[in-house]
């Protein structure tokens, strides 16, 4: 008797865990994280457009910190497919990185369309990691899924 007792006790203890860890408030540090890539999501197009090599660079430094903040999150959580998705936003930075000091060296149609393709795969990575698992709560703050 004892012995189920426990186990129920465990059950529900685990059950409860995982509730909470589903609707989970982000820490400051992912808070700050999120809001960075926001605005790198937001300016990298208009850099781009503008053929400002030195503003992208900018947003490329400012953005890998920021994803290496998503991955340590999705990495102690054990959540595989956020972990790929927030891998994939790295690797388009990466490129993005190329293809700006392509860019640096003079006009660079290859390296304008190769950075195009990569901005946009990083803005498909933040939409399909919202989509999955970020929700909105009726005071417009957001929890994580």
């Amino acid at each position: 008797m004892r012995l189920w007792l426990v186990l129920g006790f465990a059950a529900c203890a685990a059950t409860w865990a995982l509730a909470v860890r589903a609707d989970e408030k982000p820490s400051a540090e992912y808070v700050r994280a999120m809001r960075t890539l926001d605005s790198v999501s937001r300016e990298l197009p208009r850099s781009l457009a503008a053929e400002d090599a030195k503003g992208l660079d900018a947003l490329v430094i400012q953005a890998r910190p920021a994803l290496a903040t998503l991955e340590q999150y999705w990495t102690a959580r054990d959540v595989e497919d956020a972990l790929a998705i927030a891998q994939r936003a790295s690797k388009a930075i990466a490129e993005i990185s190329v293809a700006v000091h392509l860019m640096a060296d003079g006009p660079n149609p290859i390296a304008v369309e190769g950075a195009q393709d990569s901005i946009k795969t990083f803005q498909a990575s933040c939409v399909a990691c919202h989509a999955a698992y970020r929700l909105t709560l009726p005071d417009g703050s957001f929890t994580i899924r």
